[in-house]
């Protein structure tokens, strides 16, 4: 940055304590990385040096780069800028009046997004009044002839934050992403952002480009070596000025690794920090130390503000999608689901303490109890070609990078795996155990293992049950004579594994089985025969081996295992998960009832979910792995993050897990019920909270059918329709949205849990465990903060109706984000056409509690918002409005049913 103010950029401070130089000093532990100044020698080891001898000599380590680094730097160069921020009605990061124009370098990393400090671009009003020149720079004609006589010209684009604009404070991360006209990139290109930890080692040259002072373009090619790394930032050596604030930092394969931000002289650093001395590898010396924020570290700070929902969290997902690649040290998922750390960072210097940016990076990486990474990969043929030149190398590579925390590995041998475990191990300084579905197995065999990384999980091979067993020895020759290919229906064996988080004071575990089944057109009997033992065996090992755990049946299956064969299991409240296409596999995760902890599960984008809940499967489409699939294997990895719950206490999960944890009789009831051997009734007299006020106690419900419980108690749900207007009115003002007993009929009609004979049950459990006879979500707690309880307590009918009824409130008052341009859910209701006109906003409710507005329900996850709401404002049936859009649902007969129960609560009001 540049101003007339000439100490401007001496007042930017470095963000982390640079007072012990050496790699990594603020992280005392990583938890997917055993040792990260090892893994670094290995990413980045230094190019070798030429044979001694003759006329060369090398000074300090040997630091040549390509020739082909020139065409990559040139390439980038294009899409550096200046920016030039002109005198305007408004104030700089220091909140003073900006009385004289300002420079500064930004970089495009994405068609539309450009990136620069934010002591730069400070905030919207200074980014719609400043300009991005590209091409501000000196011709090659003039650089080769002499010194350049004219100004030279640029190509000038504005921007727009009203788009998109996100910033990140001087005590933070110093960083602006910001909306630029696509046109920009068209004609310059952009540079890519990676999430690498590992991208630059200590001595290696860097590369700056940048507009000091102003000046036009120019790049620091010496003396720029790096000087120290930490989590979150890169320390080097480099000439730089203010206007170079924002600029791209490159390393030696001409990737981006920073951020530049700051700039100190030498003499004010070692002031601060007493070890930095400014001596170069190379014997000399500098006298300016710079300061690069690391994009791995910007990544996890955009993730933790999409963590936070509302505009800046859409505005963080849009930036998100623009990284690519996984950081090594957090695993493929970055901090997705990351709920509580369990280390507390070193102290940060006084200059940063509150950094709460850095901090949270921190704590990432040293990690938590709170999230399990497990993959499944199909290592094509590994089992016999392991000792080819670099087919280890390359594995080892890939299950580094991703860094999950369990893979399970097909298409392997016991041999195969051993040596790929070494390499592991001397190469890139991790430990895995591993456990093998055939241990005998030679290396002529196709077999299946599991490796784990013994610091985050305990494992172990378990045995099946001998009457189970004897199901995965059948063979087709027996009984289907029109099979096209015959032979065991397993001719891996399944074998079966346990998993525990592993923690002294914490409790969570769970069964995993690697699998690979014959392909589709090799064996569609045999395959289909597997997935009913496999189903069958579950449930057996459920019912009557105290196995009601969380499952994990994944590996290359050529099929979703998540069909009716699984149906057993479904009706007892398992939810499954699958991958999307056959080249993935199958994954297919059976959350138990009740019982499990998992919260979230985080997804990479060629698994789907198969289950219409709500915020609880979440694909990530910017967590491809198949980048990797051409150089190692055909088959593609595929991942998933299990993303815990408040872990309880050992103690208390031991009095969980018995049958007395939740009523056994309603379970089990529920369970035949599920199973057509009983029909569910509610009790007699429904439970009433004992602080309900008497005017809402009572309710009519025996033998009702919904209408029926509608019209006996409408007014006892006038009266608590208006106590929710009146709470909503102190909680969002006397604007807010009211409820209207159409929202409430609609609801009623489209929700109530209802018996096989078609009554209300108050004590109806939903498809995925809520309990009542209106289903709260997970997320309760979200909208009724200070209201809520669990989805799944045993709360009465007067309590449920009450909470559902606020709930229902919230979702057309409260902003829960933004996405183009529309707050969801309360701009939807004031759309064109359905604003003021009650049955509309009576339909559009029940559409958004189903679900048709949340991009998880959608293919591409591109939810259509105009369609719908120009679908709504038009009376459009629910299964026309939805037929020609990616809605997963999409033309299933349910949907009818779904229009009938809305349309018959309008008829009631």
């Amino acid at each position: 940055m540049s101003m007339s103010d000439t100490s401007f950029g001496r007042q930017i401070d470095f963000v982390t304590d640079w007072s012990d130089t050496s790699v990594f000093s603020d992280l005392r532990s990583v938890a997917k990385v055993d040792s990260p100044e090892r893994m670094l020698e290995q990413w980045r080891e230094p190019p070798a040096a030429p044979a001694e001898g003759g006329a060369e000599a090398t000074v300090g380590r040997f630091e040549t780069v390509d020739a082909s680094l020139l065409a990559i730097l040139a390439r980038h160069s294009r899409a550096v800028c200046r920016i030039v921020v002109p005198p305007g009605n408004y104030t700089d990061y220091r909140d003073r009046g900006a009385n004289s124009t300002w420079f500064g370098t930004g970089f495009l990393v994405s068609p539309n997004i450009l990136l620069t400090n934010h002591h730069v671009l400070n905030s919207t009003a200074v980014a719609e009044a400043a300009t991005a020149e590209f091409e501000y720079q000196i011709t090659q004609a003039e650089l080769q002839d002499g010194p350049p006589d004219t100004i030279p010209s640029a190509t000038r684009f504005r921007l727009n934050p009203a788009r998109l604009f996100i910033t990140s404070s001087m005590k933070d991360f110093d960083y602006t992403f910001v909306w630029i006209d696509p046109g920009a990139a068209t004609q310059f290109g952009h540079v890519t952002m990676t999430r690498g930890s590992f991208t630059v080692r200590k001595t290696e040259p860097t590369y700056i480009i940048h507009h000091p002072g102003g000046d036009p373009k120019q790049v620091s090619l010496d003396d720029t070596e790096v000087l120290s790394i930490n989590s979150s930032a890169v320390l080097y050596a480099a000439d730089t000025a203010g206007g170079s604030s924002g600029a791209p930092v490159f390393c030696r394969r001409g990737r981006l690794v920073a951020l530049h931000h700051a700039w100190w002289s030498i003499s004010s650093a070692k002031a601060r920090y007493a070890t930095l001395d400014g001596r170069l590898n190379d014997g000399g010396s500098t006298n300016v130390v710079n300061e690069g924020i690391k994009l791995s570290a910007i990544a996890i700070d955009l993730e933790r503000r999409v963590a936070g929902g509302g505009s800046e969290g859409s505005a963080a997902a849009t930036v998100l999608q623009a990284f690519t690649g996984s950081d090594t040290m957090t695993g493929l998922f970055g901090s997705l689901g990351r709920h509580r750390a369990t280390a507390t960072p070193k102290p940060v210097h006084e200059s940063t303490a509150g950094a709460s940016a850095y901090e949270h990076v921190v704590q990432v990486y040293q990690g938590n109890e709170m999230d399990i990474d497990i993959g499944s990969w199909n290592i094509e043929w590994l089992n016999r070609d392991y000792r080819k030149p670099g087919r280890l190398d390359r594995v080892a590579t890939v299950i580094t990078d991703l860094n999950l925390d369990i893979w399970a590995l097909v298409e392997v041998s016991p041999d195969a795996v051993a040596a790929l475990l070494d390499v592991l191990a001397t190469k890139f300084k991790q430990t895995y155990h591993v456990a093998y579905s055939e241990p005998d197995a030679s290396s002529g065999k196709q077999t299946t293992a599991v490796i784990w990384r013994p610091t985050i999980v305990e494992g172990e091979r378990a045995d099946w049950p001998d009457r189970i067993d004897e199901l995965f020895g059948l063979d087709s020759r027996d009984d289907l004579p029109f099979e096209a290919v015959h032979g065991k229906i397993f001719n891996r064996y399944p074998g079966l594994f346990r998993f525990k988080i592993k923690s002294e004071t914490k409790a969570f575990d769970f069964y995993l089985v690697p699998l690979h089944l014959k392909a589709r057109g090799e064996g569609s009997l045999r395959r289909q025969l597997a997935s009913k033992a496999l189903s069958y065996a579950v449930d057996q090992m459920i019912e009557n081996h105290g196995a009601d755990k969380d499952w994990v049946l994944l590996g290359d299956v050529n099929a979703t295992l998540a069909s009716e064969d699984f149906d057993p299991l479904t009706a007892k409240g398992f939810t499954p998960l699958s991958a999307s296409d056959e080249a993935s596999g199958a994954f297919t995760y059976l959350k138990a009832p009740y019982k499990s902890l998992i919260d979230t599960i985080f997804v990479s984008q060629n698994l789907r979910r198969l289950v219409d809940e709500d915020d609880f499967y979440i694909v990530e489409t910017d967590k491809s792995v198949s980048r990797f699939i051409d150089e190692t294997s055909d088959h593609r990895p595929i991942a998933m993050r299990l993303s815990l719950a408040d872990l309880p206490d050992i103690e208390t999960a031991q009095e969980t897990a018995t049958p007395n944890s939740r009523s056994a009789d309603a379970i089990f009831r529920q369970k035949l019920v599920d199973l057509g051997l009983a029909v569910a009734a509610g009790p007699s007299t429904p439970p009433v909270a004992a602080d309900a006020p008497a005017a809402m106690a009572g309710w009519l419900t025996d033998g009702r059918t919904k209408p029926e419980f509608f019209r006996d108690n409408r007014a006892s749900l006038e009266r608590v329709t208006a106590t929710v207007n009146a709470d909503l009115q102190s909680r969002y003002g006397p604007g807010a949205m009211p409820l209207s007993l159409q929202d409430v009929a609609v609801i009623v009609m489209a929700e109530a849990g209802i018996t096989p004979s078609g009554q209300v049950d108050p004590g109806f459990v939903h498809s995925n465990g809520e309990f009542g006879l209106l289903p709260l979500p997970r997320n309760i707690d979200f909208w009724l903060v200070h209201d809520a309880p669990a989805f799944d307590d045993r709360i009465g009918l007067d309590e449920n109706i009450r909470l559902y009824l606020a709930y229902l409130g919230a979702l057309k008052n409260k902003l829960a984000r933004n996405v183009d341009g529309l707050g969801l859910y309360p701009d939807l209701f004031t759309a064109a056409g359905i604003d003021g006109n009650i049955p509309r906003q009576a339909r559009l409710l029940a559409g958004v509690v189903h679900g048709y507005f949340w991009s998880g329900n959608y293919s591409d996850r591109q939810v259509p918002i105009q369609a719908l709401l120009g679908g709504f404002a038009s009376d459009l049936p629910v299964a026309d409005m939805l037929r020609h859009t990616t809605y997963v649902h999409a033309g299933k007969p349910f949907l009818d049913g779904r229009q009938r129960n809305i349309d018959l609560g309008l008829a009631l009001v």
